[in-house]
C-alpha cells in the first residue's frame, strides 16, 4: 500500500510526511473495515433473531394444534367487566368523598386507620368486637380500603359468573346477610347490567345501622352515575339468625362467615351445616330456582369452611355451580396436608389510586384472593364421558423436564394438568377424556392429565 501512495503538492507544503498520511490511510481502511463487519454483524443477528422468532412461532404454532383442550369460560377476565362499572371501580374514591367527605387531617389519618383495621381484622382478630364497624374511624377505614378492594374483587367475579345464574323473573327478592356497607349490592349493580332493569327487592343484614346507612348512600350514589333506577334497598339491623319478611330468589353473604366462624367454639363441620340450613331459610321451600352464593377471603381455614357448606348443600339438594364442575367429593377440601380451594388474580390493573393507599398503609397487593361456591336447586347435568370438564385452581408449578403443571378440580378428583400453554386460575378447561388410565402424581396424588 505504501508504494501507491504519494504526497501531493500541498501536503509536502503543508510538511506532511509520507509516514503520516501512510498511518492516516490505514486508520481510514480499519475503520471502513471495521463498520463493514458491524454492518455484516447486525445483519447476520438480524437473521439469526429472525430466524429464531420464526422456530418459536413454529412451535408455539405446533402447541397450540397439539393443544387439545377447549377453554370455556374464566372466573376472572377483566373483558367481562362492563366498561360503565369499570370506570366506577377506577374512581371509586370520588363517590365515597362525595357522599362522606373527608377532611385534610382525617385523610392524612386514614392510612394509618386503615392498617390499624386491617390488623384487628387479621392477626389481632381475637381482640376484634363484632360490632366494630359503628365506630365512624374503623367504618370510614373499611370504605376507603376493604370496600373498595372486595369491589375490585367480587364485580370481576360476578361480571364473569355464567349469565344464567342471574336470570330472575322481572321482580324478584334479593337477600344480602352482613351487608356491612352494602358490598354486595354495589357489586351486583356494577357487574350485571341486566339486573338493573328489573324490579328488585334488596333485603340488606347487618348487625351495624351505621354501615347500612353508609352503604346506601353509596349505593344510590353508584346508581346515579349508571343512569338506572335505583332498587328498593330495604336496611335490616339483624344477623344470621334474624329473618325478613320475604323469601328470596337470591341469597348472597360474603366475607361474614369465616368472622363467625373465629368467634364460634362448635368444630367447623357442625358450622357448616349450621350457617348452610340458615341461608338456605331465606329461601322458599317450592322456589326451584333459589340460588345462594357464599363467598369468604381464601385462607386455608375460609376454605375449609366453604367445602364443607358445599356438602351440606348438597345434602339439602342444592347443587353447586361455581366454581364446581361436578357434585362429586370436593378433591381440594382443605383438610390437613391437602389442598384447599381457592382461586386468585393478579392486582396489577387494580385502581392507581387504591394501589396508592394501600402502599401508604404498608398494605399494598400483588394478587386478589378468594373462596367461594354458588349453587341453585338445578338438576345436576351429566358429563360426557368422552371429555374432562376441569377448573384451574393453582398458579403454574414447575414440574422436572422443563415443563409446567396446574392443579385442577374434577369430577375425576384432583388433577394435575401439563401444558405448554399459560393458562390461569379460575379458568374452565373442557378436555377429551385420555383413553388410557391417566398416572397418578406421588407428591400430590393428583392424576395427571397431558393437555
Amino acid at each position: 500500500m505504501a508504494d501507491k501512495i504519494e504526497l501531493k503538492w500541498y501536503e509536502k507544503k503543508q510538511g506532511i510526511h509520507i509516514k503520516q498520511k501512510i498511518t492516516a490511510e490505514q486508520k481510514k481502511i480499519d475503520a471502513d473495515e471495521k463498520q463493514r463487519r458491524k454492518i455484516e454483524e447486525k445483519s447476520n443477528s438480524e437473521k439469526q433473531q429472525k430466524q429464531k422468532k420464526e422456530k418459536i412461532e413454529r412451535i408455539q404454532k405446533q402447541q397450540k394444534k397439539n393443544f387439545t383442550a377447549e377453554r370455556i369460560s374464566s372466573l376472572f377476565d377483566p373483558t367481562g367487566i362492563p366498561k360503565d362499572a369499570a370506570s366506577i371501580i377506577e374512581k371509586f374514591d370520588d363517590i365515597v368523598s362525595s357522599t362522606h367527605p373527608l377532611n385534610s387531617k382525617q385523610r392524612a389519618l386514614l392510612p394509618q386507620q386503615i392498617a390499624a383495621l386491617s390488623h384487628n381484622l387479621t392477626d389481632q382478630r381475637g381482640e376484634r368486637r363484632m360490632g366494630y364497624m359503628n365506630e365512624t374511624t374503623a367504618l370510614s377505614a373499611y370504605v376507603h380500603y376493604f370496600l373498595w378492594w372486595n369491589l375490585v374483587r367480587l364485580v370481576k367475579l360476578f361480571s364473569n359468573l355464567d349469565k344464567s345464574f342471574f336470570d330472575f323473573k322481572e321482580e324478584c327478592t334479593f337477600v344480602d346477610i352482613g351487608s356491612g356497607p352494602l358490598t354486595v349490592p354495589i357489586a351486583l349493580l356494577l357487574a350485571r347490567p341486566e339486573l338493573r332493569k328489573k324490579n328488585v327487592t334488596f333485603y340488606c343484614l347487618d348487625i351495624s345501622q351505621q354501615a347500612l346507612s353508609f352503604g346506601e348512600d353509596i349505593f344510590l350514589s353508584v346508581a346515579a352515575r349508571l343512569e338506572t333506577t335505583s332498587w328498593k334497598i330495604i336496611r335490616v339491623k339483624g344477623t344470621l339468625d334474624s329473618s325478613v319478611k320475604d323469601k328470596a330468589d337470591l341469597v348472597t353473604c360474603a366475607n361474614m362467615l369465616n368472622e363467625l366462624h373465629d368467634d364460634a367454639d362448635m368444630p367447623p363441620d357442625f358450622l357448616a351445616k349450621k350457617y348452610t340450613d340458615r341461608l338456605i331459610s331465606f329461601v322458599d321451600a317450592k322456589n326451584t330456582k333459589a340460588r345462594i352464593l357464599s363467598i369468604e377471603p381464601g385462607d386455608p381455614r375460609s376454605a375449609r369452611l366453604v367445602s364443607l357448606m358445599r356438602d351440606a348443600f348438597i345434602r339439602k339438594n342444592f347443587i353447586p355451580v361455581a366454581p364446581c364442575c361436578h357434585s362429586e367429593t370436593c378433591p381440594m377440601d382443605g383438610k390437613k396436608g391437602g389442598k384447599w380451594c381457592n382461586f386468585a388474580f393478579a392486582a396489577d390493573n387494580a385502581p392507581a389510586d387504591l394501589k396508592r393507599i394501600s402502599e401508604k398503609a404498608d398494605l399494598a397487593k400483588e394478587r386478589a384472593v378468594l373462596s367461594f361456591v354458588a349453587v341453585e336447586r338445578e338438576e345436576q347435568k351429566e358429563e360426557n364421558p368422552s371429555f374432562i370438564t376441569m377448573r384451574i385452581a393453582s398458579d403454574p408449578i414447575r414440574l422436572p423436564g422443563h415443563r409446567t403443571g396446574y392443579y385442577a378440580c374434577s369430577s375425576k378428583g384432583l388433577l394435575l394438568a401439563v401444558t405448554n400453554q399459560k393458562l390461569f386460575s379460575g379458568e374452565l378447561i373442557k378436555v377429551p377424556a385420555p383413553r388410557r388410565p391417566m398416572p397418578t402424581d406421588t407428591k400430590s396424588g393428583a392424576l395427571i392429565i397431558d393437555l
